[in-house]
């Protein structure tokens, strides 16, 4: 069988790494993987329970903590052929987890290979409908591949981010590609950009439902923004992707997520005092998301003017 390797960006988990690594050395159907957490500076229990485990531990300063840097440390420290990224708060669904995502590298083309997300059981009736309704939510097995690159340049913004998604919350790898094309020094989205680069360099991603984890969370509002902020900036750098165009969409996506969601929260939700409590909190959270969205791409978008004019005006000036 195949060598695997399991990496696992760490810091302050220990309300889910006891559960994540107990769930890994019980995987069936293959080999006993390597683990190795990279922790960056986790100063509750996270460690002392990971010491109760064969695990590896990396140490990394947290000042140097970066999405892609990170993963990459990890990575050129394991011995595997194979390469699983997972975050410390997902948890496999069951036994052949592993196993099932596995079995798509027989495909030698196959570069990566992501996997389903269920919500946990405290996740909300807004963050599990978002949750089911995304890529990650799917019950279906996906694989994409640039078969046609005129057809692949033709696709607009969000269409191109749709097929190059991929997602580091559970992830496969193969080595040999991650030598060819590493992860990129950024503070969101490795995964998305290193898919991108994969699947123009000619190989092949596959979404594996099969190899499912639980993963979500109950975001306070502000943490919503900031997020969603960082993302829509990658992700306007990575395809020029602007979800919300201008001042006036945003005004109209937040009275239309508002009304929409708050329908969805009246009807799907049977417990009075949490079905109150979304409602108060629903206008701040679609007021912090869609503005997010907004603000984030025009602010990257107005970066790359910039960094554009001030080219230009080097250039000029020789």
């Amino acid at each position: 069988m195949s060598s695997v390797s399991v990496v696992i960006p760490t810091k302050n988990g220990e309300g889910t790494i006891g559960k994540l690594l107990s769930s890994i050395f019980s995987q069936q159907g293959i080999n006993k993987p390597e683990v190795l957490m990279v922790d960056s500076g986790s100063s509750d229990n996270t460690l002392a329970i990971a010491r109760q485990y064969p695990v590896r531990i990396i140490q990394v300063p947290p000042q140097d903590f970066n999405h892609g840097e990170t993963r990459n440390t990890g990575i050129s420290k394991s011995n595997g052929e194979y390469i699983v990224l997972i975050t410390q708060d997902a948890e496999p669904a069951h036994e052949h987890w592993l196993s099932n995502m596995l079995g798509n590298f027989s495909d030698p083309q196959v570069a990566g290979v992501y996997c389903r997300q269920i919500p946990r059981e405290d996740a909300d009736v807004i963050t599990r409908r978002r949750l089911n309704n995304w890529l990650t939510g799917r019950k279906e097995l996906h694989k994409v591949r640039i078969a046609d690159w005129s057809r692949y340049e033709e696709l607009n913004p969000m269409e191109k981010y749709l097929f190059c998604n991929f997602d580091n919350v559970c992830s496969c790898i193969r080595k040999k590609v991650w030598e060819e094309i590493p992860f990129e020094k950024t503070c969101f989205a490795e995964d998305l950009g290193w898919s991108k680069r994969a699947l123009e360099a000619g190989y092949t991603i596959v979404y594996e439902p099969k190899a499912a984890v639980y993963h979500s969370h109950n975001r306070s509002v502000w943490y919503e923004y900031q997020r969603t902020y960082v993302c829509h900036r990658r992700l306007y750098q990575l395809f020029g992707l602007q979800t919300i165009p201008s001042f006036q969409d945003a005004c109209r996506s937040t009275l239309k997520n508002i009304t929409f969601e708050g329908k969805y929260v009246w009807n799907e939700e049977k417990n009075f005092l949490r079905k109150t409590a979304l409602l108060m909190k629903l206008p701040l959270l679609s007021l912090c998301s869609v503005f997010g969205q907004y603000r984030g791409a025009r602010d990257e978008r107005r970066k790359l003017i910039d960094k554009g004019t001030e080219k230009l005006e080097g250039d000029c000036s020789g």
